[in-house]
């Protein structure tokens, strides 16, 4: 078995456990950044650069900012925030942080090589070209779908923001 997948699956599941049982939602949203770092790393080792980039720009700087940006918001108190981790659990944590960027270097490294190799076909996996066709004729109903729903959310979010004012 692949030891980059390998690391990647269990910092991966280890990270999402770790997003629900944190009492703290500061820890949480650390651990599901971890957990989507991960998953870029998957797409990386797949060759798929440009979906790896585009889940660390989008998922892990956007949506994790916005989730952020709420937690902040809500003026938690410090019995709602939970209880410290301790030195240990932090020092994991930064491990964990330099397995996943180790794992993360090993796949940029062997991209070239993993491309050379694949046929043409799927070589085109992941790439600009790829992932824009697909999303504008096999996936156009849904990609729309997705958007209309996004509108649709922030409607609601004024809504209720105008509420209490």
């Amino acid at each position: 078995m692949d030891p980059v997948f390998l690391v990647c699956a269990i910092v991966s599941v280890i990270a999402g456990a770790l997003v629900v049982l944190s009492r703290n939602p500061m820890y949480s949203a650390l651990w599901l950044m971890l957990c989507f770092l991960s998953f870029a790393v998957l797409f990386l080792k797949l060759g798929a650069t440009f979906l790896a980039a585009m889940h660390v720009l989008v998922y892990t700087g956007a949506i994790l900012v916005l989730i952020l940006f709420v937690i902040m918001l809500l003026s938690l108190k410090d019995e709602e925030l939970g209880r410290e981790y301790p030195a240990w659990v932090k020092g994991l944590a930064a491990l964990l942080c330099a397995v996943l960027f180790g794992a993360i270097a090993i796949p940029m490294k062997q991209e070239k090589a993993l491309q050379d190799d694949l046929p043409k076909a799927t070589a085109a996996f992941g790439s600009v070209e790829h992932v824009g066709a697909s999303l504008f004729t096999e996936y156009a109903l849904p990609f729309e779908l997705v958007s209309v729903l996004i509108i649709i959310a922030i409607l609601g979010c004024v809504v209720l923001a105008k509420k209490r004012l």
